[in-house]
């Protein structure tokens, strides 16, 4: 049912879609004219304000190369919204939608104005310790071009694929180390001349290990990293010494100790014994040792009054 159409010739609305037929129309056009004729079965023509013409609509807003739009396609009237997607291996740079909107003129159009593209992925160049990468732009697929520092190896997760390749979302795949010795393990009641922030360290480098006073050293004192990334021999332990008990005592002398101060007799510590005055050792020998919590040689020391060979006085 038509509601008042009237079809007859010399109707002017009827002349007027036969002028426009003959133009050539676009697809968003035909669209928009199916949908006129629709409402107009639906309502009426005398409900509608006026013919298709009338009928205001944004421009498609096209696709991105290498991308896709939602919805696809269709008429897009004011508030239609078009969503973007990019294909893998590719990033969208621009807004991810366009709002169709009336502006202050009255007409459609899409905001933001401009279109949105879809841009490759780069893999960004990538922190490697103890590495040099070369600068340039990284691309899907593209293998990374990596060099180890002098003394450290190139070590890859998959041992089975000695590369590593960027990937179609901007990450890397099997992305490599530059290995070296890995820091060895510092002996308790000692330290080594390391930096504590160091883990890894080149072929060549030797290290050395000390042990804190009262501490002995057990082992090898240097390490050397090796050709095959291991260190030359095990970590050397620092074991306790056996602190000496007191010297023994001197009557009218003393002793002092070596190196001072004597606050623990450790092993190695040397006391030297010394008389008062008017008095003198009963031997030559005035130094005894700790050695393993032991005085070596074990002999009391005595200190006897000195014999005055003064001859008296003539009267």
């Amino acid at each position: 049912m038509y509601y008042g159409m009237n079809p007859s010739h010399g109707d002017g609305f009827l002349e007027q879609q036969q002028q426009q037929q003959q133009q050539p129309q676009s697809p968003q056009r035909l669209l928009a004219v199916i949908l006129w004729f629709q409402l107009a079965l639906c309502f009426g023509p005398a409900q509608l304000t006026g013919g298709f013409d009338d009928l205001q609509v944004c421009a498609d807003p096209g696709v991105p190369e290498n991308g896709f739009r939602t919805p696809s396609g269709g008429v897009f009237f004011e508030g239609s919204v078009s969503r973007y997607h990019c294909q893998d291996g590719f990033k969208l740079k621009g807004s991810t939608k366009r709002l169709c909107v009336k502006h202050l003129n009255g007409t459609l159009g899409w905001i933001p104005s401009d279109r949105s593209i879809c841009v490759q992925e780069d893999c960004r160049i990538p922190f490697i310790e103890d590495a040099e990468i070369q600068n340039r732009t990284y691309r899907h697929g593209d293998k990374l071009n990596i060099t180890c520092h002098e003394g450290f190896k190139i070590r890859y997760p998959d041992l089975y694929n000695l590369a590593s390749l960027c990937r179609d979302d901007g990450t890397w795949d099997n992305l490599p180390i530059c290995q070296g010795c890995l820091r060895p393990l510092a002996s308790s009641n000692g330290y080594v001349n390391i930096s504590e922030f160091q883990t890894s360290f080149p072929v060549g480098t030797v290290i050395a290990y000390r042990c804190f006073p009262g501490f002995k050293l057990e082992g090898s004192e240097y390490l050397e990293c090796l050709h095959n990334l291991i260190w030359s021999s095990s970590p050397p332990r620092c074991l306790a010494l056996e602190v000496c008990p007191l010297p023994p005592m001197v009557s009218h002398g003393d002793f002092v100790c070596h190196p001072r101060p004597c606050d623990r007799y450790n092993h190695g510590t040397v006391v030297e014994f010394y008389c008062d005055p008017g008095y003198s050792l009963t031997s030559d020998y005035k130094y005894i040792t700790c050695q393993y919590g032991e005085w070596f040689p074990s002999y009391q020391v005595y200190c006897i009054k000195s014999v005055n060979n003064t001859l008296p006085a003539n009267h």
